[in-house]
């Protein structure tokens, strides 16, 4: 009977450890793509509430792609408004696959997920809206299944 309790409360302190996990997000939030594509005029828009607007933040850009995505890198279009109320606009460069093919990130199947800490002294003001427009030469690009953005308190590295 008591090994019973041991691995029920043992299999309960797992379960909590892996639930609390990302538990200091502020947002959290991804958009799922058209499985026919991702088209240059399809601006991704995301709308974090503030909870804080004196508190430093760590913006990240998040990717779930699969195999099929042709290309190594994605070039992205990152606006989103600062604290003061000034507009910020950013051409970024995502290295999905190193110069041998192979994909970068995490992965489970054919998807790979891969993020990118775009402003490490993130504030909000007090209409926040963040979008994400897709800058390749192609107006259509297949293989992207899902962007988004996480906003956490921001961690000095070590």
């Amino acid at each position: 009977m008591k090994k019973g309790w041991f691995r029920i409360g043992l299999a309960g302190l797992l379960l909590g450890g892996m639930l609390s996990c990302g538990q200091n997000d502020v947002y959290n939030e991804f958009n799922t793509l058209p499985k026919n594509g991702w088209f240059k005029r399809d601006v991704q828009r995301f709308t974090p509430e503030w909870p804080d607007s004196t508190g430093r933040y760590d913006l990240f850009l998040t990717l779930r792609h699969n195999g099929d995505y042709a290309y190594r890198n994605l070039w992205l279009f990152v606006s989103y408004t600062d604290a003061d109320g000034s507009q910020k606009t950013d051409t970024v460069n995502c290295e999905l696959a190193d110069e041998f093919g192979r994909w970068s990130g995490g992965g489970w199947g054919s998807y790979y997920q891969q993020e990118l800490l775009l402003d490490d002294s993130f504030r909000f003001g007090s209409e926040q809206v963040v979008t994400i427009q897709q800058a390749m030469r192609d107006d259509r690009i297949c293989g992207i299944s899902d962007v988004g953005i996480r906003i956490a308190p921001h961690t000095e590295k070590q």
